[in-house]
């Protein structure tokens, strides 16, 4: 049976993107734009291909976030498309990235009523990744920061990674609860780290965070951010 070990939990720290706030549908929009910008040299599914080729390639240069991902649409862009064709697709992909960094935030159900109902009863963080400027615009706007003891905008995820943010914390591993919508960034890590973990499951999911669920307790599936109220309170 999936659960968590609630007596220790004093820290809970929440991801951003796709877990207090929509985000990868957005991307997924702007995906179908740049999609049909190519469609006179590959097909959709040969575009996505060589755009999630692109951004592999380019993790390590650029990072996660919107910037990224309008950079390797742009790059893909260039290696597909010739001549004119190319630079008008390179400045409407511009546009798109544009539109995807400075959209308005749009949080999920019920998040700013959970985290209300939990600050002050639990130290509560963000742990994000991706650009920092960006991350740092869309928590501010928000409107949640207030409810936050601490924010970490981190450049990846990983074990070695939550172990160092618990102990920046005073936390032991056991206290801390990672909440996100991501298994192989929220979960996985947080739990190799000996942290408990909470997955939201988004109704999108970039393949490069694809992965299949734990099957062993300290894991719990969550519908959406109030299920922790009956879990914590």
């Amino acid at each position: 049976m999936m659960t968590l070990h609630t007596e220790p939990i004093r820290f809970v720290c929440f991801d951003a993107d796709d877990t207090l706030w929509k985000n990868e549908e957005f991307y997924r929009a702007a995906e179908q734009r740049f999609y049909a910008l190519l469609s006179s040299k590959l097909t959709e599914e040969q575009a996505a291909d060589a755009l999630f080729h692109t951004e592999m390639a380019n993790l390590r240069a650029f990072g996660y976030g919107a910037k990224s991902f309008t950079l390797s649409m742009i790059e893909t862009a260039l290696n597909t498309l010739e001549g004119e064709a190319a630079a008008q697709a390179a400045r409407e992909i511009l546009q798109t990235g544009k539109e995807l960094i400075l959209r308005p935030v749009e949080l999920l159900p019920g998040v700013k009523e959970t985290l209300e109902k939990l600050s002050g009863k639990y130290h509560l963080s963000v742990v994000t990744k991706g650009d920092l400027l960006d991350q740092e615009r869309k928590i501010k706007n928000s409107g949640l920061l207030p409810l936050f003891d601490n924010v970490e905008i981190l450049s990846d995820k990983n074990p070695a990674v939550y172990a160092d943010l618990f102990t920046r914390l005073g936390a032991r591993p056991d206290e801390v609860l990672m909440v996100g919508n991501s298994l192989k960034s929220d979960v996985f890590p947080a739990l190799e780290a000996g942290a408990q973990a909470a997955y939201v499951p988004c109704p999108f999911t970039w393949r490069h965070e694809a992965r299949e669920e734990p099957e062993n307790p300290p894991y719990l599936p969550i519908s959406g951010l109030p299920d922790l109220l009956d879990v914590l309170l």
